[in-house]
């Protein structure tokens, strides 16, 4: 699925649009370059799962970060970690929690990212403007259920 959004508040509101349609045990990976909208993503993503305004930021000094919303939201950031993840251990208890999970900068997993995964590459639109082009693919079912969730959700709201 491709999307395109406009602004960082229409990218935040397909975060919360995704929250909607999320299930608790959904992986979501984000791919992108520095300042494509990763973040305003997981802003809006936490919003729909009722995390109060203002308290999500880039976790990119601490790793991780959870939230808590009607669903927990663990919001975990390999920027720093080109060269060493953090132990396999501590990130597969990260992914397997009981909540939504969303991994910025999530090609970093290479082999050790969960087969089960709803990736979302955000990619910078037409030069000058604040457009976002956004590609949803789900691997595994319960990210092809978000996805279908999120196509005929889209298709009411049209």
């Amino acid at each position: 699925m491709k999307l395109t959004t406009h602004s960082e508040a229409e990218t935040e509101a397909l975060g919360e649009r995704l929250a909607a349609c999320a299930d608790p045990g959904t992986v979501i990976g984000l791919v992108g370059p520095l300042g494509a909208g990763k973040t305003a993503l997981v802003r809006g993503l936490a919003r729909g799962l009722g995390v109060p305004e203002g308290v999500v930021h880039s976790p990119t000094f601490l790793t991780a970060t959870e939230y808590e919303g009607r669903v927990p939201l663990v919001h975990v950031d390999l920027y720093r970690h080109e060269d060493r993840l953090p132990h396999p251990d501590w990130l597969a208890e990260m992914l397997d929690g009981a909540g939504i999970a969303v991994v910025e900068w999530f090609e970093r997993l290479g082999d050790g990212a969960p087969s089960d995964v709803l990736r979302i590459e955000i990619r910078y639109g037409a030069p000058a403007s604040d457009d976002r082009v956004l590609e949803l693919t789900g691997q595994g079912p319960c990210a092809r259920g978000v996805l279908e969730r999120l196509g005929s959700e889209r298709e009411i709201a049209a």
